[in-house]
């Protein structure tokens, strides 16, 4: 058992320590800032200075409105999918899984201008619109996975007793899978929070800036850097999503292991 362990240790050691070193150099860096003034003087200029506010504001807006439109949509078409019969399922299937081979990098030029054709640019509901676009599909098929080991004579016996579609499944199949629902809306939240290519097409005003974006702005284009503003302002982009795991870690998990087939 203690070789098992020292193994295991040895082995996660090297990975671990390549996901710590990021957070080593900022954290060494705030360091000797520090050294140079207090630490509240220095957030308190960090936020002054960089706008980090409007910037975390903003990331938010666009991250939770796209997890929730993204499985408020997924969710009655993964019940479709996976209860009904009918002409083109399969088909309907195979075009969400192929979908997921679209990368957005691809696709930049054609949204900009469909963007900009609405009437949207520089606007947080255009981002909202996109990733939520581009959510859809993963949330499906998460879902479906999960909506497939619900029993259906759950759903037989609220139905004799004269509920509706709608009732079972805002009643039976919505409080089943909530380890699912987390498991995508996390995934959507973290994915649209960390966006980066979409954000820095679609947005021009810094008023409309998301994190990444905001972080970037701090280091292109400057002769100087400042470097603890910098990581300042990563350590600040990291700390939502940082949270957001370990909040639903065990939700995500348990999600994750059934969604997959696990028992």
């Amino acid at each position: 058992m203690l070789k098992r362990s020292v193994l295991s240790w040895c082995a996660l050691l090297p990975l671990i320590a390549v996901n710590l070193f990021p957070f080593a150099v900022a954290l060494d860096t705030l360091h000797r800032a520090e050294g140079e003034g207090s630490l509240g003087a220095f957030w308190a200029g960090l936020w002054a200075r960089t706008e980090l506010r409007t910037a975390l504001v903003n990331s938010l807006v666009i991250a939770v409105s796209t997890a929730v439109i993204s499985t408020l949509i997924a969710l009655p078409a993964a019940y479709a999918i996976s209860r009904w019969r009918f002409r083109g399922r399969r088909a309907a299937s195979q075009i969400l899984l192929a979908s997921q081979m679209l990368v957005p990098v691809m696709l930049v030029l054609g949204l900009s201008q469909l963007v900009a054709g609405a009437g949207l640019t520089d606007t947080r509901l255009a981002l909202i619109g996109l990733y939520s676009a581009f959510q859809v599909p993963f949330a499906v098929w998460m879902l479906r996975g999960y909506i497939d080991a619900i029993p259906v004579e759950l759903e037989d016996a609220a139905r004799i007793d004269g509920a509706s579609r709608f009732q079972i499944l805002r009643l039976i199949v919505l409080p089943l899978s909530m380890p699912a629902v987390a498991v995508t809306a996390t995934f959507a939240f973290i994915t649209a929070f960390n966006e980066f290519v979409l954000a820095l097409t679609i947005l021009r005003s810094s008023s409309n800036f998301t994190l990444p974006i905001r972080v970037n702005a701090l280091t292109a284009g400057r002769y100087a850097v400042d470097w603890p503003d910098v990581m300042g302002a990563v350590l600040v982009a990291s700390l939502p999503v940082m949270l957001t795991f370990l909040w639903l870690q065990r939700s995500m998990l348990r999600g994750l292991r059934l969604s997959l087939g696990a028992s």
